[in-house]
Order: C-alpha cells, then structure tokens, then sequence
C-alpha cells in the first residue's frame, strides 16, 4: 500500500478514513436485508447510523483541505496489467464527498417518516445506501475505472429507485392523466420513467467507457495521477486527432448522469419516485457527477495545455452544451404547471 500525503501526522488514519466514507454505506446495504429478516422498523436507524458515520469519516478530512493538503492511497487491484485500486482525497473530492455525505444523512433521517409504514422498507434503505456507497466511490476514485464502477453502480440505484413504487398505482404517477403535448403522452408511471432514465443514461456511459478505453490504449493507465505525470500518451493522441474527441466522448457520461442535452428527457420523469430519492439522487447528488467529473478531468486538460497540446475545444463544447441546457429547461420549466417537473427542469438548468 503507498501513502502520499503532506504534512500529516495522521497518515494512516487519514487514509483510512478515506477508504470508509464509501465502504461504510455498501457494508449497511449488505447488512441491511438480514436486518430486515429481523425488524424492518429496525432497517432505518442502522441506515442513518451508517450514514452518519460515512459522514463523519468525510468530516475528518476537512482539515486537510482546508490546508490544501491530499492524501492518494492505493492497493493492487488487477496485477496481470498492474492495474490499482485507489482513494485520492484532495481538496475538491474532500469537500463534495462532505456534501453527499452530509446531505444523504439528513434526507435518510427525513426518510424515516416519509418511508414509515411502506412494505418494502428494507428494499428503499438497500438502494439508497448502495447509491450513497457509489456515489462517493465516484467521488473519492483515484482513476477512471474505478470511477466507472462507481457511474453504473448510481445509474442502476436510480432506476431501481425511480422505479420503486413498480406496482404503477395511480398515485404514483407523475402528470395528468390522459394529457398529451404534441400528440404525446405526458403522463408517466414509475416503471416506464425508471427504464426511460436507465436506457438514456447508458447512452453517455458507453460514450464515457469510449472515451476511457481509447486513453487507455494510448496511456497504458486510467489513473488522474499517472496521466498528468506523463503527458506523451496525448502527444500521440492529439497527432491522431484522437485527443479532443476521447475527451468528449468522456464528457459524453457527464451528459447523461448531469441530465443535459440533448440526453436532459429522462430526469423529468425520474419524479416518479419517492420525494426522498428525487431529492437525493435527482436534484443534490448524482446529477452532480457529471459536474464532479468535469471537475476531475479539468486539471488533466489543462495540465496538457500547459505542455503546449492543445485541447481547448472540450470547454468550447461543455459551454455550449452547458448554455443550451440552462436556456433550454428554464423556459420549459417557466411553462409547466407540474410542480414535481418544474423541480426538475430547474435543477437540468442550474447545472448546465
């Protein structure tokens, strides 16, 4: 195992923590169906135990992003191609792992009422603590495969949550009955928005998995360190005219988890779960990934502009995109009389 951290006396502690914040929530979400078997009154407050420890071991590391410091840890994963696992905590995963942390404690105290009575509480806890794990894997990954396992393990959280109410009862429905716009139905049931999210999310993942197999095969490594380190793999990559395209083709998973355009449809209908889950998932947390992972592979770009190969238009297209999706759902979002959709045209358009 390879520490690196500066100025720290508490290395191991720290890099520990690190490691929790997205192990905790997967532990509670294995643990959590035998629970069930036990007392679904129970299923909650070892949740929202999980959670607030999954937050506090974030919490732990403010102090050092405060000072700017990072701590990167690893172990070996795959060795025939010497592939590690690791955490890489650095000020800006630091303190989006405390906003997921934080804000999935709170709304999982929320749930406890809101959810009480439901017969299949056991089942909400496991996906909402097995999105919370993935999330922050998203969060603390040190390279883009493992940020990938992180991208499917949120992408299928949402659709088994979205799709939670799976009976289609009438009250779970979002929209009018029977309304159409344009000769199309604007009436939408849990299982038909959770299958909508899940099929146009996949679209930016295989662009995503694109992108990062076409780095690999240039780079040899999907590591944020070990890319910015060496910087000859783009040299080849951008003599191929190979570069700016494997860059948006990455972008492209941000599109998609970030709901915008032209994949933004799917987080309109994503309402049809349960308000817990709109909130957690749909409108404060994994539509941020698409953000976050901008965030993650901005230094990289940049870091090879300074290295004189030039990638500027991948911002060009993120503005772009970006500008379209803000106008683009305000303005829808100022004509629907849905509320649970104005909530999600609203957050489609803060984020672009």
């Amino acid at each position: 195992m390879a520490t690196e951290a500066l100025g720290l006396p508490f290395e191991v502690g720290t890099a520990s923590a690190a490691w929790l914040i997205w192990i905790l929530p997967f532990a509670a979400a294995m643990i959590i169906p035998g629970v069930g078997k036990l007392s679904k009154h129970a299923t909650g407050y070892v949740a929202v135990a999980f959670a607030l420890m999954s937050a506090l071991s974030a919490a732990s590391l403010l102090p050092m992003a405060l000072e700017a410091h990072e701590i990167h840890d690893q172990i070996m994963w795959i060795d025939a191609i010497g592939l590690k696992a690791g955490v890489l905590a650095d000020p800006v995963s630091i303190i989006m792992a405390n906003v997921v942390g934080w804000i999935s404690f709170l709304i999982m105290i929320y749930s406890t009422g809101y959810m009480k009575g439901d017969k299949d509480i056991t089942r909400f806890w496991f996906w909402m603590l097995f999105f919370i794990g993935s999330m922050q894997l998203i969060v603390l990954s040190d390279n883009l495969l493992q940020v990938f396992f992180g991208w499917e393990g949120v992408g299928l959280a949402s659709y088994a949550l979205i799709s939670f109410w799976y009976r289609d009862k009438k009250k779970d429905h979002v929209g009018v009955e029977g309304r159409t716009v344009l000769g199309m139905l604007d009436y939408y049931s849990p299982t038909h928005a959770g299958m909508k999210a899940f099929i146009m999310t996949k679209v930016g993942d295989v662009m995503m998995i694109a992108g990062m197999l076409l780095i690999f095969l240039f780079a040899g490594t999907f590591g944020f360190k070990e890319l910015m380190g060496e910087t000859q793999w783009a040299t080849n990559m951008a003599a191929q005219g190979l570069l700016v395209p494997a860059f948006v083709l990455l972008f492209g998973g941000a599109m998609g988890k970030s709901a915008q355009f032209p994949l933004n449809e799917w987080l309109l209908e994503a309402m049809t779960g349960p308000t817990a889950v709109s909130a957690l998932i749909h409108a404060a947390t994994m539509v941020k990934a698409g953000v976050f992972l901008v965030a993650r592979i901005g230094p990289l770009v940049f870091a090879l502009g300074a290295a004189g190969i030039m990638a500027d238009q991948f911002f060009e297209i993120i503005a772009w995109v970006g500008a379209i999706t803000a106008l683009l759902l305000a303005t829808q979002g100022m004509v629907n009389n849905e509320i649970k959709k104005v909530l999600a045209y609203s957050t489609g358009s803060q984020i672009g």
